[in-house]
């Protein structure tokens, strides 16, 4: 028999190594398909959580930074020591969590509900924070550089 011309089998190969380069993540990684999986991880850099219940879960030192966290429900989530730099929580409920030692520097938390949260020694510069709800926020030791987060707290509600 007569081999496989060269010029063929290299485009079987070039057209694998496409097939295995277009393919989706999610297909090569099942657990990118699923968030809510990969934060099981604790590392979930840039996750797509938008809207999430995430109620009551210890999310302690967790890697979220630039997380997709709008509108997610986090009342009385134990995030403690989280890094959350650049993370989108607009709009989220963070009634109650807990924040202690997190890092929410450049993070956006526009409208977020921070009512009876705990950031106690938390970082937060340059934070985001218009319309935010902080009535009963616990804060002492926060680093709140260039962040407005009492001025444009809403806590009258």
């Amino acid at each position: 028999m007569d081999p496989v011309p060269a010029h063929r089998h290299r485009s079987r190969w070039s057209l694998l190594s496409l097939l295995v380069l277009a393919a989706p993540l999610a297909i090569l990684n099942p657990s990118l398909a699923d968030p809510l999986k990969q934060l099981e991880t604790g590392f979930c850099s840039g996750c797509a959580l938008s809207g999430a219940d995430l109620r009551g879960r210890d999310l302690r030192g967790f890697y979220l930074i630039g997380a997709d966290l709008r509108g997610a429900d986090l009342i009385g989530a134990d995030l403690s020591g989280a890094n959350l730099e650049g993370a989108d929580l607009s709009g989220a409920n963070l009634e109650g969590a807990q924040l202690q030692g997190s890092r929410l520097s450049n993070a956006d938390l526009r409208g977020a509900n921070l009512r009876f949260a705990d950031l106690t020694d938390a970082i937060a510069i340059q934070a985001i924070t218009e319309g935010a709800q902080v009535e009963g926020l616990e804060f002492s030791g926060a680093e709140l550089y260039r962040s407005n987060l009492i001025v444009g707290g809403d806590d009258n509600q």
